[in-house]
């Protein structure tokens, strides 16, 4: 299957249109098979979101009951909105009948009151919460809580995660890590543009995540390998 107009694309479409990373993709899938979190590091425009969502779509390939969530928190400035663009990235999405994922969701959510909305395509529950600041802290753990409980196999991806050392908040990172650490059904890959202060949270014995992922920094793609890729695209039927 290929899109109307192949040379109009925005974003992750599929492996047809995605240009090498081959190794890099190997990488990330031995390191979560295996139940390690990835820590990923390269300069904005550089193609990390892609591969993520490429190396979600083997995922998937491979295992059709995984759930995989992706959140990308740049434009987040508080703990206060991590905990909502979370929030309505994950809840509601674990469980295929809409009655369930209600039912989960009012059993792990308590500290604030969700508002439901449905997808009038899928029926899927979409969800926005209000959190009060005194209750960040409770809603974030039960979130988690909700991950945890569940069956199935997920893997998160957080895009530009040193935004975090930025919040207002102190302690953001050791909180993130007394939750996450706990999650045996879960995987993590965090993602960031800023490789200095990656690899002080990644690599410093002070920081809540030392030596608690598998690192893997990217650069740009070989002249000659997009290349070919390109020119292929003119010729994809």
């Amino acid at each position: 299957m290929r899109p109307n107009n192949p040379f109009l694309i925005s974003g992750y479409y599929s492996p047809e249109f995605f240009c090498d990373r081959e190794l890099e993709t190997v990488t990330i899938l031995d390191a979560l098979h295996n139940g390690r979190n990835v820590t990923l590091i390269a300069p904005r425009r550089m193609g990390k979101t892609g591969l993520v969502r490429h190396a979600f779509y083997r995922l998937k390939e491979e295992q059709p009951d995984i759930v995989t969530f992706y959140l990308d928190i740049y434009s987040t400035q508080s703990l206060g909105d991590f905990v909502r663009l979370f929030a309505s990235t994950v809840l509601g999405q674990l469980d295929f009948v809409p009655q369930k994922a209600l039912s989960r969701i009012r059993q792990f959510v308590r500290s604030c009151r969700p508002v439901f909305t449905f997808d009038e395509l899928t029926s899927v529950p979409k969800v926005t919460i209000d959190v009060a600041p005194a209750e960040e802290e409770n809603t974030l753990k039960e979130i988690f809580e909700y991950l945890g409980s569940s069956e199935k196999r997920c893997y998160v991806a957080i895009d530009e995660f040193q935004q975090i050392a930025e919040y207002p908040e102190k302690g953001v990172e050791a909180l993130l890590r007394s939750y996450i650490q706990f999650l045996s059904n879960v995987n993590f890959i965090f993602a960031g543009s800023k490789q200095h202060m990656m690899q002080e949270m990644f690599t410093s014995s002070k920081r809540p995540f030392y030596q608690s992922t598998q690192p893997l920094t990217i650069g740009p793609i070989q002249q000659d390998e997009y290349a070919n890729f390109a020119t292929g695209l003119f010729f994809f039927t």
